[in-house]
């Protein structure tokens, strides 16, 4: 390296332009007088002193008294310590700085595409933190350990939150002893690896391949309409499957999608049972947060309002409404994307069943 890279490698590490001048003239000198360095340095006089002393406190230099003051380069071990942690410092900031600019905010982005995963993550992480209904989480287990503090912390706010773990749990905190006293709405585990998929309020999804890639990269979307696309492959793909874990409140059950509450509680009413069902949602006409609660007097499937006793996934794919017998009268309840219904359903709690 010539001297002068060196000398400004020196100075972004900290040093003044005098300081790293007589540094690199000790170095090359070796032991000398300091006024002799002064000179061959370009350094002031009346200011070699105070420099030599700077150096020597820091570790770079020793001085040896004398009829003169001499000094020379100290043994380099922590110099070079110095220089190599600031050069990662440096890499590491330039890799965040790359890293924050890529990080498009998804809520003013209907799709973006970053290079790496950790940006999804964290990203989808800000998003949970600011989660106001419901979160949908998918990951390994260490993306899932990544993100617990903030789908705790959302849960405690009563948001509803779905984790599915998916693939190896071994020495993690994945298990029922594990989870019994966190606030998750439910967690649930597959043995079957999977993609890293969260979707939060219904119109923030973020999606990054796990496994079958050399390649990384993340795509985000704000966007109700391709969320959506998001939360159906969550449920069918990573939630339906996957084993039961912990559940936080073993007298409730919540359903994110109204599809999943009528393949469960539905059955029960139609082989006789009143169940009674409360709703947080949105008016459909307004857009205004609503919420309902009755009891389950219909259950409409596909554009003929068909019943279906025992609805498997791919029978609930297209329309699926109920309708709760109110204090205020009958309201229909839709799911994800309701326009004929009087409210879009984003949140379903059974409150009682009984024979």
């Amino acid at each position: 390296m010539e001297t002068d890279r060196l000398r400004e490698a020196l100075e972004r590490a900290g040093l003044t332009e005098y300081q790293a001048a007589v540094y690199l003239g000790l170095l090359d000198q070796g032991t000398a007088p300091v006024v002799d360095v002064a000179e061959r340095a370009g350094v002031p006089t009346s200011q070699v002193y105070d420099v030599v002393r700077t150096l020597e406190d820091r570790g770079f230099v020793e001085t040896v008294e004398g009829d003169r003051l001499h000094a020379r380069a100290d043994e380099p071990g922590d110099v070079l310590d110095e220089l190599r942690s600031t050069g990662e410092l440096l890499a590491d900031a330039a890799d965040e700085i790359e890293d924050r600019w890529e990080r498009p905010d998804p809520s003013e982005h209907r799709v973006s595409v970053v290079k790496r995963r950790r940006t999804v993550v964290e990203n989808a992480r800000a998003a949970v933190e600011d989660a106001e209904v419901s979160v949908e989480f998918g990951g390994t287990a260490a993306q899932f350990a990544d993100l617990r503090p903030a789908l705790e912390a959302a849960a405690e706010r009563g948001v509803v939150v779905h984790a599915s773990v998916n693939g190896p749990v071994a020495d993690s905190d994945v298990s029922a002893e594990r989870l019994a006293d966190s606030p998750i709405t439910e967690v649930r585990h597959s043995h079957s690896p999977g993609s890293f998929l969260t979707v939060v309020d219904r119109r923030q999804g973020f999606l990054s391949p796990n496994v079958h890639t050399d390649e990384e990269y993340g795509v985000q979307v704000g966007d109700d309409l391709l969320t959506f696309l998001f939360h159906w492959s969550f449920l069918t793909c990573g939630w339906v499957p996957a084993e039961r874990l912990h559940v936080a409140d073993g007298d409730e059950s919540a359903y994110i999608s109204i599809e999943e509450f009528v393949r469960h509680a539905a059955v029960c009413w139609q082989e006789g049972a009143a169940v009674t069902a409360r709703v947080r949602g949105r008016d459909t006409d307004t857009g205004d947060p609503v919420a309902v609660r009755g009891e389950l007097v219909d259950v409409r499937l596909g554009p003929d309002d068909e019943a279906v006793a025992d609805p498997t996934y791919d029978r609930l794919g297209g329309t699926v409404a109920i309708v709760l017998d109110t204090d205020e009268g009958e309201v229909a309840v839709g799911g994800w994307g309701a326009v004929a219904e009087d409210v879009e359903a984003e949140v379903v709690r059974v409150e009682r069943i009984s024979e």
